[in-house]
């Protein structure tokens, strides 16, 4: 086992962003936000974990240089339906460096997250510790241009409120939404619903085939918690932005409404042409 020999590279500006994410109860994301943790804000507390995690990546990883790091930053988002998100960008003038950096910052303030925090939420669970962007050295400027890919399984439109008439193919209208549907123009431009979230439905209240929906599209391959309000998708030549997720409790009347609690509501921020079993793209 050795460390790379760098002495013969070239010092040079580097730079990278990763992501971490922790999946919570609702009811710890109220904990943090109303500041009943009782260790203290782990906000806060996880960011400077994190950049401290820049600064220890070499003596924790043995075959990891120590770098001069020259910039650091650690953001996080809250999301009421029980995600953390983690974002890092570490920045140095070296031989090598930046990338580890990053992904230390996000898993370090992850862990701390989830310290400050497993009194009241014993099953926490980190997930996706990713690189999302890195620049310098030899390999340049390497970008993920999306997070995570799905596919459209089912479109659907009408011209009146209830099941859609399956269709090949959907035109979506940038802010007005599916052409020809009742809902286009109305703020609740597009619905989307994700098949993973059947899961969550009682199975006494889904009794309908799969090609008889009550959403404009339905995906399938992306994971539920990834489809958060303000996430942003691309759908064949389309982006979609998520408003909303559907209703609190799940709607008895007018069945079946699977979707009622789970499905998506978008607003159209590029407009395109949605065909069926087009590749779904969460954006970063």
């Amino acid at each position: 086992m050795k460390m790379i020999n760098v002495s013969e590279k070239q010092e040079t500006h580097r730079r990278a962003r990763a992501i971490a994410r922790l999946l919570v109860e609702k009811e710890t994301i109220k904990l943090i936000k109303e500041g009943r943790v009782e260790k203290g804000d782990p906000v806060e507390a996880s960011k400077l974990v994190g950049l401290s995690g820049t600064k220890f990546t070499a003596q924790v990883l043995p075959f990891c240089h120590p770098i001069r790091v020259t910039s650091a930053k650690v953001e996080t988002k809250l999301y009421d339906e029980g995600i953390i998100e983690i974002y890092s960008e570490v920045e140095c003038i070296d031989r090598t460096g930046a990338e580890m950096e990053a992904l230390m910052a996000c898993g370090m303030a992850a862990l701390n997250f989830y310290d400050m925090l497993k009194r009241y939420d014993r099953w926490i669970k980190i997930t996706d510790l990713r690189l999302l962007e890195k620049e310098g050295g030899k390999s340049g400027h390497v970008k993920l241009d999306y997070e995570f890919k799905g596919k459209v399984i089912f479109l659907g439109k009408s011209e009146k409120r209830g099941l859609k008439d399956k269709v090949q193919s959907l035109k979506l209208v940038e802010n007005f939404g599916v052409e020809g549907d009742v809902h286009a123009g109305t703020e609740r431009q597009v619905s989307l619903f994700p098949l993973e979230a059947l899961s969550k439905v009682p199975k006494d209240k889904f009794t309908f085939p799969l090609d008889q929906l009550t959403e404009n599209i339905s995906t399938l391959g992306i994971p539920e918690y990834l489809l958060l309000p303000g996430k942003r998708l691309r759908i064949g030549e389309a982006e979609l932005e998520i408003l909303e997720i559907g209703k609190e409790e799940f709607v008895e009347e007018g069945k079946p409404y699977a979707v009622s609690r789970w499905g998506r509501f978008c607003r159209v921020i590029k407009g395109g042409v949605v065909n069926l079993y087009d590749d779904v793209e969460v954006l970063i």
